[in-house]
């Protein structure tokens, strides 16, 4: 299961694969093993090798949360990935995560780190199935971060650049 995040207004990609009474969780590409028992709702402990981890998640609707891991608080936030489709985070604060809306292949990369940026404005076209799509920014600001080079394959949802 793959879930596209905001952990205390960082965005994460958290991936879990269930099998056998384990977990193999990856967050932002680190991979962890491990077990999740469920004492009481809202309540689990997490056993990652010879550690355990007391957590408390508590939640006002489907889509965000307060997670407490030992006494570290953690405000989570599901984005849904229709929402996000062009691959654009709308806050007017903070880091836009401009993603490809598909799996494809980088074409063409139209800006650079320390490039200014307004909104609609196209930073890098990505091909899929034989057209080509520009992927804009929603909003302006400075590019801080191109995370790919032309020729790239890309899948869908992966970060291309980073608006500040």
């Amino acid at each position: 299961m793959r879930y596209d995040a905001q952990i205390n207004g960082r965005h994460s990609l958290i991936e879990l694969d269930e099998r056998d009474g384990r977990t193999l969780a990856r967050v932002d590409g680190r991979t962890y093993d491990i077990q999740v028992a469920r004492p009481e709702d809202g309540s689990y402990l997490i056993f990652v090798d010879t550690r355990v981890y007391e957590t408390r998640v508590s939640s006002a609707d489907s889509k965000t949360f307060d997670v407490d891991i030992a006494g570290h608080l953690f405000a989570v936030e599901l984005i849904d990935p229709r929402r996000r489709r062009v691959a654009a985070d709308h806050s007017d604060i903070g880091q836009q995560y401009v993603k490809a809306p598909m799996p494809g292949k980088v074409v063409r990369i139209l800006l650079g780190p320390g490039d200014e940026v307004s909104a609609g404005q196209g930073v890098i076209v990505v091909e899929a199935m034989k057209m080509q799509n520009e992927v804009k920014s929603t909003r302006p600001g400075r590019v801080s971060e191109i995370r790919v080079a032309e020729g790239d394959t890309v899948n869908g949802n992966q970060v291309l650049a980073v608006i500040e």
